[in-house]
């Protein structure tokens, strides 16, 4: 989930608009689903309402680069955006809005059992009126179909916890449509949410919202920095699709124009047949046009692909640095890896036996009674052979555990003695220089036709800033002194 605030901060700090279109990508299909849903299904406003959406994400880029959770934001700003798009409409045609919105409102609520036809209209005011923190796992679950583990990476909770707080979070749900008479079980409101289609946004959407985002927040495509390869190769992508569906569409309506017109006539004159036969030679013309279109699309996005395939055996090649600090002798990975597996482990049953001893009145007998398939944790695996059963079950005791190598890993409830996993400084400065190093592979490859460099000392030229170059020179020479 810390991709969105990667992405954003690419764009705010380069200006990246390839990274702002990944974005808009990324959750098109939310925002879009939402505004097709609050605007009464109409496709022109809700297209509307997602522009109004992304273009407020890309002027307020800066401040929301920090914001914890950038879905539950859309999903807000998707609310604001099609009130004020419906108000506006209710304005100038104020007397026939009325009409219809009482109609539909009418309609909806009229339906018997929670169908989604009836629960659509008032889903999202409802997720609304949840707090944050359930309003985040109702959207990711629901709207964006994440998997608890990216639900519980987003809330900082384990799987099993994202997994209660999600069950909690769509019973509140339920409790708000109750309120506007929708009365279901959780389990049936989940089934029937669970069960409808994802909204799909129209092919090519989400690259047009993202150029006319960055149009509308006052960024141009040539402000001041150069168009990469890849985001040339985009941008002819979505204008071949635009051409593909403008031919399609233009010939489609003109055809059926004419057939319209010409189909009671079509024996009554040679002139007319003519007409008919080279209509015919058209569409054979705009098929093959199309499909030689189709082609040069399908062969871009193939490069798009060998270009990101490629880069990513540059990355390992590269800028893949070892881990060279101290590893455990028994398992043989670095300490500080070995210590934050441990410690979510920690974590995890810190929670469990909250949990248990909240629901119970009493703390568990031991740890068997945490885990297992009914338990409050499906499982606690084990990094380095270390052993969990002997662990205190009051909830407000700190946990420690030695691995057999001898790493002592403590968790406290208070946070006063909990161990912090710590980075060797050597291994902390090859992590930093990563993005950099990336970059500089970019930009060779961009130099020479798309080829590996095929040494470090070949890539030092092409970092952004001289101070760049020199933090991997100083770092590969470290590392080649070590060996």
């Amino acid at each position: 989930m810390n991709d969105d605030a990667a992405l954003l901060r690419c764009y705010v700090e380069e200006g990246s608009e390839p990274a702002f279109t990944a974005l808009v990508r990324r959750h098109v299909d939310l925002v879009y689903g939402a505004a097709l849903r609050r605007v009464g299904g109409d496709p022109h406003r809700a297209a509307e309402v997602a522009q109004q959406v992304f273009t407020t994400l890309a002027r307020e880029a800066r401040k929301l680069a920090r914001h914890p959770q950038l879905a539950a934001w859309l999903h807000t700003a998707t609310r604001n955006a099609s009130l004020n798009l419906m108000i506006s409409e209710q304005r100038r045609q104020a007397r026939e809005t009325a009409a219809l919105a009482l109609e539909s409102v009418g309609g909806g609520i009229g339906a018997s059992g929670p169908a989604w036809e009836q629960l659509q209209a008032l889903l999202d005011a409802a997720i609304d009126e949840l707090p944050e923190t359930d309003r985040v796992a109702v959207v990711l679950r629901f709207l964006e179909r994440r998997p608890f583990a990216e639900i519980g990476a987003a809330l900082k909770v384990s799987e099993d916890a994202a997994r209660v707080r999600t069950d909690r979070a769509l019973d509140k749900l339920r409790t708000a449509l109750v309120r506007r008479g929708i009365t279901s079980t959780g389990a049936a409101l989940g089934a029937i949410m669970a069960g409808q289609p994802l909204v799909a946004a129209p092919a090519g959407l989400g690259a047009a919202l993202a150029l006319e985002s960055l149009a509308s927040a006052g960024v141009g495509l040539a402000a001041g920095a150069a168009v990469t390869f890849m985001s040339t190769k985009l941008i002819t992508t979505a204008l071949l699709s635009a051409l593909v569906a403008f031919s399609v569409g233009t010939y489609v309506g003109n055809h059926r124009e004419t057939s319209a017109q010409s189909a009671p006539q079509v024996h009554e004159s040679s002139q007319q047949t003519q007409a008919l036969a080279a209509m015919r030679r058209d569409n054979q013309r705009l098929t093959a046009e199309v499909s030689a279109l189709q082609a040069d699309v399908a062969r871009l996005n193939a490069a798009a692909e060998a270009d990101r395939a490629a880069a990513t055996v540059a990355a390992q090649r590269i800028a893949a640095m070892a881990k060279a600090a101290a590893k455990s002798p028994i398992i043989g990975v670095p300490v500080w890896d070995l210590q934050g597996a441990v410690l979510n482990n920690l974590r995890q049953i810190n929670a469990a036996r909250k949990q248990y001893e909240l629901e119970k009145g009493h703390p568990a007998a031991s740890l068997s009674e945490l885990v297992g398939p009914k338990g409050m944790i499906r499982t606690v695996r084990t990094v380095g052979g270390e052993n969990y059963a002997d662990l205190s079950m009051v909830g407000t005791d700190v946990l420690s555990v030695t691995t057999p190598d001898g790493v002592n890993v403590i968790f406290d409830p208070t946070g006063a003695t909990t161990t912090k996993p710590e980075v060797p400084p050597e291994v902390a400065r090859e992590m930093k220089i990563q993005p950099s190093v990336l970059k500089a592979v970019d930009a060779y490859r961009m130099a020479h036709g798309g080829a590996l460099p095929p040494n470090e000392a070949a890539l030092v030229s092409y970092f952004a800033t001289p101070q760049e170059g020199a933090d991997f020179v100083e770092v590969v020479e470290s590392r080649k002194a070590k060996k």
